[in-house]
């Protein structure tokens, strides 16, 4: 798999640094395989709308060889404002989860983030017609940039004044569209 050389590299992920997560919920009048499907494969500029306090997706590009999907697939991620973030695929079980990270934010906002970890889980409501879509994301500050630099102190200012507050905003707004989406179907 080829990466191209505007793609910087992955940030390794420390299972033991403190992350600041949160985690939003939504039921899906669709099984858990076409949910999934929309998720991983659906445009995402209409799954991450702009909201009040927060930039959407305008747009993204592949960056590795073959479709989005895959673990070890990367691309870019552009947004609204003009920022962008790389994006790599580290699990993808088809009806089940589909987990990411995000790294390179150019967003001045985003200067405090070393890197993100989405995580969507799919479960089955019902007998199978429904699924309770389940988006967690976590972030991992800089330990040397403010508010990372103040340690626990920091997490709990960047949950307080931007994960539980802006970023919660983002991720409704963005569950909400998904299911509108999948809903009307074809």
């Amino acid at each position: 798999m080829s990466v191209q050389p505007d793609s910087p590299p992955a940030p390794p992920i420390d299972p033991a640094a403190p992350m600041i997560a949160h985690t939003e919920r939504i039921a899906i009048d669709r099984p858990p395989l076409e949910t999934y499907a929309y998720v991983v494969e659906g445009p995402l500029e209409r799954m991450i709308p702009v909201t009040k306090r927060l930039p959407g997706v305008s747009g993204t590009t592949i960056l590795t060889g073959g479709p989005w999907g895959g673990p070890g697939q990367r691309r870019h991620v552009r947004l609204t404002d003009g920022a962008r973030t790389t994006e790599q695929v580290l699990e993808a079980e088809p009806g089940q989860r589909f987990r990411y990270e995000v790294w390179d934010y150019t967003s001045a906002a985003a200067r405090p983030v070393a890197y993100a970890l989405g995580d969507f889980q799919f479960e089955s409501a019902g007998v199978g017609e429904r699924t309770d879509l389940i988006w967690t994301y976590a972030f991992r500050l800089r330990p040397d940039v403010f508010p990372g630099n103040l340690g626990g102190l920091g997490r709990l200012l960047m949950r307080m004044a931007f994960i539980d507050g802006a970023y919660a905003e983002l991720m409704r707004a963005s569950l909400a569209a998904i299911k509108a989406e999948i809903e009307k179907g074809p």
